[in-house]
Parts: structure tokens; sequence; C-alpha cells
């Protein structure tokens, strides 16, 4: 999908424009996404395509390929031996016939935003449309179709609002939301596919909403059979009550054994080897010596280990959260039970991830079992409802359908290695 130009001219037009604000590019709910910025943030960078460019002090055209570097007090736009110093800032977009441009090895629709960083770098930033943007996303956290991929799709876009008018977490960044896990995977047009595209457009502009705002959609990828609440997943860092995300029963997720390469995210088994995890805790600042023992001190109500006693030569070290026990152990999640072994601790346990919110293999297995898409979020999101028109529009409430199915328990499967 990606556009190819061959190079025939640079800026065009180049020209002062004073305080002039840059071209209008019309978005329905426009989004600020971080592709490159602090650590990531290169020395240059180069786009491709046939477009208009604006900067802070110049404006022209662009037909093929350019390199944006900085000289400590502009972002300096290279071509055949000509240098021209646009300022602090420069935006692109395109005006060719396919609506998006490349930047180094990917394409992105919308405009590219460069900045100059600290002197050296070069921050970059994707606006867009919101539509577009999940086009980037849902591919990349859903594999599947029909009500599944329906459900990413609301979810998705529930949660990049959220991130934007609410959290507002990257606002020191300079953008709304990132491209990693921290917020939500997007890698742009490379991800595009025609079956996640159809589902965001059946779903367009739906959002689920509690008390006519945007809820913080948590999402992870397999809840073991029982989701987790927000206030025990992550105790003390979140502000507001979110009573939708209670925790419910996840019957579907051992359904995973049915996705090629996600066998043993249901049940799985790990050894953990005693030396390792006293190596991560000294690179953390905590030298325990050589660790004897692991001792659980509290679990949370869906049998998760939040309070972990790490026992060594020199000293005890207690690991206070489930995000820290998973972080120590390097375990997909802390729903689990732990036994000593010969070398170390041998684990067993039940799902990936946080546990809160939806469980997309849960998800999943009850599209697959006839669930409709909104079925599925009444039942990992309580009390909430089903708002159009990005939370503008008619709602309507959603309920948790009658879940009636029996469960056998899967074996315990090893966890690939390097993965957790």
């Amino acid at each position: 999908m990606r556009a190819h130009f061959c190079v025939i001219l640079f800026i065009t037009a180049i020209c002062p424009v004073g305080g002039r604000a840059t071209a209008d590019v019309d978005f329905d709910q426009p989004i600020r996404v971080g592709i490159y910025y602090g650590s990531t943030a290169p020395t240059s960078v180069r786009i491709t395509g046939t477009g208009e460019g604006e900067g802070e002090r110049s404006r022209g055209d662009f037909d093929g390929e350019l390199t944006v570097t900085t000289d400590g007090d502009s972002l300096v736009l290279e071509h055949d031996g000509r240098r021209v110093r646009v300022g602090r800032w420069v935006e692109f977009w395109s005006t060719g016939s396919d609506p998006w441009l490349d930047l180094d090895e990917a394409t992105y629709r919308g405009k590219l935003r460069l900045e100059l960083q600290d002197g050296e770098h070069v921050k970059v930033v994707n606006i867009l449309g919101m539509e577009d943007y999940l086009r980037g996303v849902v591919p990349n956290e859903m594999f599947a179709d029909g009500e599944a991929c329906k459900v990413q799709a609301v979810i998705s876009r529930t949660f990049a609002l959220y991130v934007r008018d609410v959290e507002r977490k990257h606002r020191r960044d300079g953008f709304d939301i990132c491209t990693t896990g921290h917020c939500q995977v997007y890698h742009g047009v490379d991800s595009e596919r025609p079956l996640s595209d159809e589902a965001i457009e059946a779903t367009r502009g739906e959002i689920v909403t509690y008390r006519g705002r945007p809820i913080f959609s948590a999402y992870h990828a397999n809840a073991g059979g029982l989701t987790q609440t927000v206030d025990e997943a992550w105790p003390g860092s979140v502000r507001e009550d979110f009573p939708y995300l209670a925790s419910v029963p996840s019957p579907y997720d051992a359904r995973a054994d049915e996705i090629r390469g996600y066998q043993w995210c249901y049940r799985w088994e790990r050894t953990v080897p005693a030396r390792e995890l006293a190596d991560r805790l000294r690179a953390w600042g905590s030298e325990v010596g050589e660790v004897a023992d692991l001792v659980v001190k509290d679990k949370t109500s869906t049998g998760r280990v939040k309070a972990l006693d790490v026992r060594g030569s020199k000293r005890t070290v207690r690991l206070k959260t489930p995000t820290e026990v998973r972080a120590a152990l390097q375990l997909p999640s802390s729903r689990c039970e732990i036994t000593k072994c010969a070398d170390g601790f041998e684990v067993v346990g039940w799902g990936r991830g946080h546990g809160v919110g939806l469980s997309q293999h849960g998800a999943l297995g009850m599209a697959k079992a006839g669930f409709t898409y909104d079925q599925i979020l009444g039942h990992f999101y309580r009390g909430v409802a089903l708002t159009a028109e990005y939370g503008r529009g008619p709602s309507r409430d959603l309920a948790p359908p009658d879940l009636k199915i029996e469960t056998t328990e899967a074996s315990p499967v090893k966890v690939p290695p390097g993965v957790s």
C-alpha cells in the first residue's frame, strides 16, 4: 500500500508566511499520535510523497523524497544539496492521488508534524481523523473479524477519546496518544486490513460511556477466566471511581487454545530461576543476595498475587502490587501459584495481562459463540451505555448477556522464551 514516487523537485515555492496559520486539513475528531519523541526522536527523518508543507517561516510544494535534519536552531529540509531552514516546526500533508505520506519506512494518513527537539532531534506527530487512526490500530489489537473486531473498534475509539480528553496522559509530550502498548499499538497505513476497516465503518462514531463521558475502556489479552477490579490491579494509582470495571467471569478465555500462537495464554507454566530474579532486583536497586524463597503474603479477590516477599541471604524485599509481581518474576499474569524447585521457582498461572476490563480472548470466544458486539461490551463493562457520534448522539444502555456454559480445565502450557 506504500506510495512510491520519483524525485522530481524539492520545495517549489518556499516563501515567508509570517504569522499565518498552517493550512487546514479537515478531520472528524482529530487525534495527535506521537511517532518519534523523547528518547526515540532521531536526528533526521525522510519524507516521501506528493504534497505540501508549511513551516514556522516557509511554505511550499514537494514531489519526491526529502530529508529533514536540524542545525541547532531550526529544522532543515535537504534535497540534492539544497538546504532550506523552515523554523522550529513544519507540517506535511498529501495532495497526490494517495492520501498518505511515507515517513522513513512507514506510511501515514493525515498530517505529519515535525518539531525541533532539544536542538538536535526531530519529534514527529501524526495528526489525523479518529476513524483513520483506528484503521492503523484495530488490526494490531484484535486478530479476528466480525463481532470481535467491532468490539475492538469501539473500545479502541473509546480509549483514544478517554486518553485525549479525560486522562490527557501525553499532554506534556505535545500529543494525545502514543503508538505502543502504553496506549494502543498503531502502525499507520501498513496495518490496515479490509475486515477491520469494515468493523470500524460499521461502528463509526460509537463509544462506550458512563454518565455521559467516555469510559476508561481498559483491555488485556486474557483474564484467565476472571477479570480483575481496577483498584486491586493498580492500588493507589486510580484517582476516579470506575464502577464499570468490576470483576466478571470470562469463561471463554479458554478459547485461546484455538488461536495460533496464543495457546499458552489461558493456562501456562514458567520456571523463574532464582539467580535471574536476584539480578533483576539488583538492577532495580534492591540487593537481596541469593534468593532463598518466595512467600505470598496477600492476594486479590480474584486470586492474583498482590504482595510477595522475596527472601534473600542479605535481606527480604516485598513486592507490593500485582504489577510489581509480574515485572519482577517476568510473568504473563499475577494470577498464579508459586512452588519452590531446585534452581528457582515453578509458577503455574492463568491469563495474560493486567486483567482489568475486557479480555480480548474472552471477547473473541464470545463472538465465536454467537454473542453480538454490544452484548460482549455489556458483559465486560457494567452499567454503561453505547453512545453514537463520539458521545454526542443517542445512547442505549448495555446489559450483560446470560452466560451458561461449561468449561474444562486446560493443561498448563510452557510460556515461550522471551514472552512475558
